[in-house]
């Protein structure tokens, strides 16, 4: 089974199977945790694909505006509740997202720049939450040492139980530089090159991407 974390680079934002007020991107509503349940990936995102090529089950566990607090949480529950061998493809984005838990509202909350003061007020009523955490709590090279943590955590775990993994960052250097990288992270500029995409892939773009991932794993 291939079994997919990442952003909306793995939601397949974008693509023209999603229904257009997905991407409605004035709409702060549209990227609510909270929203998941209603919210289906695109067929036609690289993970489908990859199951069409290898004819195998996908589960696509990409989210818009997702961090990647957010993909190792839901890597390790999924861990956690498995019983198959599978394949692991996981998408890090932007360190400098994060995510917090809001127990009012029993959900995981994302913290994303781009939303940072479009909000009127936060969960708790005292300024907008991901303005309040980029002034105050955020520190960049601890943010990308977080990553690091991440990579080299589910390298381990997924050692440890059996399970294959590929990782890949779709980001330039000047995005992130770290040294030290697991093995089973793909290079990333040759990562960026072969998808060719701005803010998102196309849908070209995503059936390069597949290809590419599908002839690194072993069935």
């Amino acid at each position: 089974m291939i079994v997919s974390f990442g952003c909306s680079f793995t939601f397949g934002d974008d693509l023209d199977d999603l229904p257009k007020w997905y991407n409605d991107f004035e709409d702060e509503r549209n990227f609510m945790p909270q929203k998941e349940k209603y919210h289906k990936p695109s067929k036609k995102s690289y993970p489908y694909i990859i199951g069409e090529l290898l004819e195998c089950d996908v589960e696509n566990n990409g989210w818009r505006g997702g961090s990647n607090d957010r993909t190792f949480r839901k890597f390790f529950e999924h861990l956690l509740i498995t019983n198959k061998r599978n394949t692991y493809i996981i998408q890090w984005t932007y360190p400098f997202r994060t995510e917090i838990w809001y127990s009012e509202g029993n959900y995981y909350w994302g913290v994303v720049p781009s939303f940072a003061g479009q909000l009127e007020e936060d969960l708790r009523g005292r300024g907008d939450i991901s303005e309040i955490y980029y002034k105050e709590n955020f520190d960049e090279e601890e943010s990308k040492k977080k990553l690091l943590r991440f990579m080299w955590s589910v390298d381990a775990l997924c050692e440890k139980f059996g399970h294959q993994l590929i990782q890949f960052l779709p980001l330039g250097k000047e995005d992130f530089d770290l040294e030290n990288l697991p093995k089973t992270l793909l290079n990333t500029d040759k990562i960026r090159n072969l998808v060719n995409f701005e803010m998102h892939p196309t849908e070209k773009g995503h059936r390069r991407l597949a290809e590419y991932l599908t002839r690194r794993i072993k069935c």
